[in-house]
């Protein structure tokens, strides 16, 4: 008898620093907005909405929420994606884990 092996994931999102903001027009698993200035763009919704929004919606709303958060937006430059794939790659094989595909982006601006 052939087991199957145990599916622990089927797909995973993966952000840095300012790019799934919990009003995000999308959608989030977010249950608060913790920073009162970023609560102005919008308004929360749990989970990823059934109807997406246009890609120009979701780049007009990062735009603006650059101009309020406390940091800059963190993208990954050429450097930083092949350093994260290294990571990713150690821990896949490491674990004996099966990934079937892995995309590393700068940024989730285009969505």
């Amino acid at each position: 008898m052939t087991r199957n092996p145990l599916v622990i994931a089927y797909h995973l999102v993966w952000t840095v620093y300012g790019w799934w903001l919990p009003n995000d027009p999308r959608g989030s698993n977010s249950s608060t907005i913790r920073a009162n200035v970023l609560a102005e763009l919008g308004e929360l919704h749990k989970g990823r909405k059934k109807v997406q929004p246009a890609g120009r919606e979701v780049r007009a709303f990062y735009q603006q929420a650059a101009l309020l958060l406390k940091h800059p937006l963190l993208k990954l430059d050429e450097a930083a994606r092949a350093l994260v794939a290294e990571g990713f790659a150690d821990v896949v094989a490491r674990e004996k884990l099966t990934s079937w595909a892995c995309a590393l982006m700068p940024d989730t601006s285009t969505s």
